[in-house]
């Protein structure tokens, strides 16, 4: 008979134990899923923005003017070089498609700027002689370099971090440039003004672009974008005219010597230009 209540206990405990289980496959079968992650940012796609910034660049320029009798029997000449800071303010618009792959990105981007970078130097220098007789005779000369716009055409690589992208960048550039100015010949004669050399050329030119910048997606399809560019434009010739009938003299009472012919001149500038520029770009995703 005292079998009868050992195998009763024998099936209570089993059936407890299968409640137990059941219980805990019923934990497992209803607890709730975790979250899922947050979706990753992509950069694939169009845009267009705008940009506003600084440019500090340079016009490097050589002069050589030559003036001269029809039978070259006296010249004056002067062959020199001269540095100039162009600096100012620069804005535009910008436009472009960016391509992501992983955490890789290719692009492509145009620009247009409105550019106030100019400068204007003066200088002083002297007109030699062929002759050993004559004096150098000097001059005072003012001139304006100056960027009137420029544009670029560029690609694009880079690395992103889910809303922060680091990219390398380059290209075309194009732009309008502009040389001008006067060289006034000085003589010892007061009764007497030279005639001056003038110049006045603008071009557009084509170069080449080359930079790197940072971008951070903040809200929405919206982003900003901090870059950095060293642009070459190139050369721009331009021709002096003028300075026929001029007076030459040595120091002393020597008299002036008159030379009738107009000028042989040309002014070189070189244009280049360093560019940190702010934007704001909405994406078409």
């Amino acid at each position: 008979m005292r079998r009868v209540p050992v195998a009763i206990s024998a099936v209570c405990v089993a059936a407890l134990t299968q409640i137990a289980s059941a219980a805990d496959l019923g934990q497992l079968v209803y607890k709730a899923p975790p979250p899922a992650p947050p979706p990753v940012y992509s950069w694939t796609g169009w845009y267009v923005g705008g940009n506003v910034g600084y440019g500090w660049g340079s016009a490097s320029n050589d002069f050589a003017f030559f003036q001269t009798t029809a039978n070259t029997t006296e010249s004056y000449s002067f062959n020199g070089s001269e540095h100039d800071r162009l600096d100012g303010v620069i804005g535009g618009a910008q436009a472009g498609y960016y391509l992501q792959s992983g955490i890789y990105l290719y692009g492509i981007e145009a620009d247009i700027q409105g550019s106030a970078e100019k400068h204007t130097d003066t200088f002083s220098g002297s007109l030699i002689p062929n002759s050993v007789s004559n004096g150098a005779n000097p001059f005072t000369s003012t001139e304006t370099n100056k960027i009137d716009w420029f544009g670029t055409a560029r690609g694009r690589v880079g690395i992103t971090t889910d809303h922060w992208l680091f990219y390398a960048t380059g290209g075309l550039a194009y732009g309008r440039v502009g040389s001008s100015g006067i060289l006034q010949p000085l003589n010892s004669n007061p009764a007497i003004t030279n005639s001056p050399f003038l110049w006045d050329d603008s071009a557009t030119k084509v170069g080449w672009v080359i930079g790197a910048g940072i971008e951070k997606a903040f809200f929405g399809n919206w982003s900003w974008k901090v870059e950095y560019l060293y642009m070459d434009l190139g050369k721009t010739s331009s021709t002096a005219s003028g300075g026929a009938h001029n007076c030459y003299s040595a120091p002393g009472p020597e008299p002036c010597h008159i030379i009738p012919d107009p000028v042989t001149g040309s002014v070189t500038s070189h244009f280049a230009d360093n560019i940190v520029r702010v934007g704001l770009n909405y994406q078409f995703r």
